[in-house]
């Protein structure tokens, strides 16, 4: 299974709708997580129908900012679980129909002020000890030893959940500056906690490119390990 996640910014454009279109045609990833739309609802029929997508579930942006989206195709079995405006959690069904792991498609907050919240509904989602869980998507936020990003980490520590690392390039977002303010940041992963793992031992993260974005694609492509 693949899993693509984007930051994309707005797709309104559609040159980013055909940045989209081509990285679906290329990758062939099984669900598309998009965030920063800018969308309602109502806009995603044709965008649908255009990556060849069987389901989609929306988060309407407010006003000019905002909206996730949650797109798949007919050979996925899910079952949305909740959202709000900085995720979507999903039922992912395994390989052999049974036994099932929750998919989270994150968008940390992008005002400083505001991250704990988002880390506070991140813990909220954790689900029991014996159930798989995943989380991609944007976290806004960098995994450091200093003070400031400390949430972050005990986010994540507190969650029981482990970065699944990075292929090709290590940087996910610049600022796109060509002066000497230029800085670029690993803001877009996907981390999982120990019963994931212990499924899906054969999983890679790839860093892709996309024009219409300061945030890179990110492609997590998992392979269920066989059950004795």
């Amino acid at each position: 299974m693949k899993i693509l996640s984007w930051n994309c910014r707005g797709l309104g454009n559609p040159q980013t709708i055909q940045d989209l279109y081509l990285l679906v045609k290329d990758k062939k990833p099984k669900i598309v997580f998009l965030m920063e739309t800018k969308l309602l609802t109502k806009k995603f029929d044709a965008i649908k129908r255009k990556l060849g997508c069987a389901g989609c579930f929306v988060v309407d942006a407010r006003g000019n900012s905002g909206g996730l989206a949650l797109l798949w195709n007919q050979e996925v079995n899910l079952e949305v679980l909740n959202f709000t405006q900085h995720h979507i959690s999903v039922w992912v069904m395994n390989d052999d129909g049974i036994r099932k792991w929750l998919l989270t498609g994150f968008y940390g907050h992008p005002e400083v002020s505001k991250r704990n919240a988002v880390w506070g509904l991140l813990s909220s989602l954790k689900p029991s000890r014996e159930q798989g869980w995943c989380v991609i998507g944007d976290f806004n936020e960098i995994i450091t030893q200093s003070e400031k990003m400390e949430g972050f980490r005990q986010c994540l520590e507190n969650c029981n959940l482990y970065d699944l690392g990075w292929k090709t390039m290590k940087y996910t977002w610049t600022n796109q500056h060509s002066d000497d303010t230029f800085t670029k940041e690993r803001l877009d992963r996907a981390v999982a906690n120990p019963i994931w793992l212990e499924v899906f031992k054969e999983r890679v993260v790839e860093t892709l490119t996309a024009r219409q974005s300061d945030h890179k694609p990110i492609l997590l492509t998992l392979k269920e390990t066989v059950q004795v």
